[in-house]
């Protein structure tokens, strides 16, 4: 009897002994100790601040701020970070530039007699799509979910293909005008 209250009694200090104070975490210097108070006791209202200094000490213990950097800029920095619209080749546009352009142009001309049409496809579903565009020529489209996007395509009849939230999509469809088709998601 005596020899299991004996072990019983040691065990107990043991755990308590094991067990790390708060007083313990808030001075301590080592990150384990620290980690070690906030598993332990999770409800601690300690635990916030001692969560911040555990990360402070995994990170070096010094948080650094973003401070910006402000630099005068020459001209080839300029060229270096002005891309937008033009290609990698100098005063060149780029292909998105040039098919904006291409709509736009297409778009403020008047003339029937045009020999394109522009698309623009309004996705109302949850899924982006993928629209294959099939006739005279070939077409890919990426719409992205509950978003929109145009293509410019010569008149004619085409296959409008798409699968929209595991629903497919597949109509033909005579482009001879200016069109926008909107796809709603499956009910």
């Amino acid at each position: 009897m005596k020899q299991i209250l004996l072990l019983l009694l040691l065990s107990i200090s043991v755990s308590s002994f094991s067990q790390v104070s708060v007083f313990e975490a808030k001075r301590t210097t080592d990150r384990a100790v620290v980690e070690k108070f906030i598993r332990d006791n999770p409800n601690h209202p300690a635990v916030t601040e001692l969560k911040q200094k555990a990360l402070s000490m995994k990170y070096g213990g010094n948080p650094q701020i973003a401070k910006p950097t402000v630099t005068t800029m020459t001209e080839n920095k300029i060229e270096k970070t002005s891309k937008v619209g033009t290609s990698a080749t100098r005063g060149e546009p780029s292909e998105q530039a040039k098919k904006t352009a291409a709509i736009l142009t297409s778009l403020f001309n008047n003339d029937p007699n045009k020999k394109e049409a522009i698309v623009q496809f309004v996705n109302k579903s949850k899924c982006n799509l993928i629209i294959k565009i099939s006739g005279k020529k070939f077409y890919n489209l990426t719409v992205p979910s509950n978003g929109q996007n145009y293509i410019l395509v010569d008149k004619g009849s085409y296959i409008v293909s798409t699968s929209i939230c595991d629903a497919v999509y597949n109509q033909n469809k005579a482009l001879t005008k200016d069109v926008i088709i909107t796809l709603n998601g499956p009910k």
